[in-house]
């Protein structure tokens, strides 16, 4: 019988749990790069390093992980092959299209960027204070990453290269006639996709723009569980008939943004596929299990991995509305199953899920027999 308690205890990772990881990259010993700090939470992710801390390595369909850097600091062109998507947790941010940076973007607390497959992209905290950013990378194996050609150039000639495993070596630890990565040509990398600057702002949600949807869940129509989505990525974990997505390209997975009232909770259901919970500045309770059940406190600025098939629910233990990011497997609707307690309730209230999964009202979905 699992242990619910050290279950749910794994999939908290706090902020104290972080594990920094300053030799991820081969860029990191190039000026302005030096002491960025890569984490991995979960998934296998990008890492170049032989070493690499991973908190919680179990697939979920995405890998999350973060980076760390200081005032002027910035990590270096690069292009991955299934979606980025950046949640910014702190400082103020340019995020950088193209291997030539012709363009560029600003992102800051709360804001949430999709970058576009197949685009070289680097990042600068242009803030005055350290900065954080969440990340979520498509699939359990999201291919490594290509390095935009003068990234590795300027690496070697700091003595530093990948070797033919594509992890971080010096050059002068290798063996005589070792192999390592040469960059691409130029005309290979001029083969990557290229997007307008509105292409590339039509991909940033931003905080103060987000649209909030007021049934969206089904025990947002029962009282004590006042809960509202806003759209981001896909669909996931929203049964609003009309969803309003900010961005419908196919990741993989989908985000949405979670809020719960003061004192309430999401209510009792479970998934079945897994999720994620970045509690952001929020201050929120996780129970785990139905009947006998667990509770845990999260601490603002954690991650949570959520398994599918598992009771679970989450509790607003903070004195405002608690706004917490939802990342769930899948781009489309995800399959949810409530609690008998909370479909009585809402049925009484006068709703049930129609059968693709939606809020809708009893008088329109279940037939009237004379």
């Amino acid at each position: 019988m699992t242990d619910l308690k050290a279950e749910l205890r794994r999939r908290i990772i706090t902020p104290s749990q972080f594990v920094a990881d300053g030799s991820a990259f081969v860029d990191v010993h190039l000026p302005r790069s030096a002491g960025k700090a890569s984490f991995s939470f979960i998934g296998a992710g990008v890492t170049q390093s032989k070493d690499a801390p991973t908190n919680l390595v179990e697939a979920h369909g995405f890998c999350v992980g973060g980076a760390g850097l200081g005032p002027g600091m910035i990590n270096n062109s690069h292009l991955h092959y299934t979606a980025e998507v950046f949640v910014c947790q702190t400082s103020q941010w340019r995020m950088i299209i193209g291997a030539d940076a012709s363009q560029s973007i600003a992102i800051g607390p709360g804001d949430i960027f999709s970058v576009p497959t197949w685009v070289f992209r680097s990042f600068e905290n242009v803030g005055t204070e350290d900065g954080f950013l969440f990340t979520f990378l498509g699939g359990d194996d999201p291919g490594g990453i290509l390095w935009a050609p003068h990234v590795l150039e300027r690496a070697r000639e700091t003595g530093y290269v990948l070797d033919e495993e594509e992890r971080v070596a010096h050059v002068d630890d290798l063996p005589a006639g070792a192999r390592t990565l040469r960059p691409v040509s130029p005309e290979v990398a001029s083969q990557v996709e290229h997007f307008t600057d509105a292409e590339i702002e039509a991909r940033v949600v931003r905080f103060h723009r987000r649209g909030w949807q007021q049934e969206a869940l089904l025990s947002s129509m029962v009282l004590g569980h006042g809960a509202k989505v806003a759209p981001v990525i896909g669909v996931g974990f929203n049964q609003h008939r009309r969803p309003n997505s900010a961005i419908t390209y196919p990741h993989g997975f989908s985000v949405n943004w979670l809020s719960l009232d003061e004192g309430a909770s999401l209510g009792l259901h479970r998934l079945s596929v897994p999720a994620v919970v970045l509690s952001m500045s929020a201050h929120i309770e996780v129970q785990l299990g139905a009947g006998e059940s667990t509770h845990m406190e999260v601490p603002p600025g954690s991650v949570v991995s959520l398994p599918a098939g598992e009771w679970r629910d989450i509790r607003n233990l903070g004195s405002q509305p608690a706004e917490v990011v939802l990342a769930v497997h899948g781009d489309g609707r995800s399959s949810a199953q409530w609690s008998p307690e909370v479909e009585e309730v809402a049925r009484r209230a006068g709703f049930r899920l129609d059968a693709g999964g939606c809020i809708a009202p009893l008088a329109l979905v279940e037939r009237n027999f004379g």
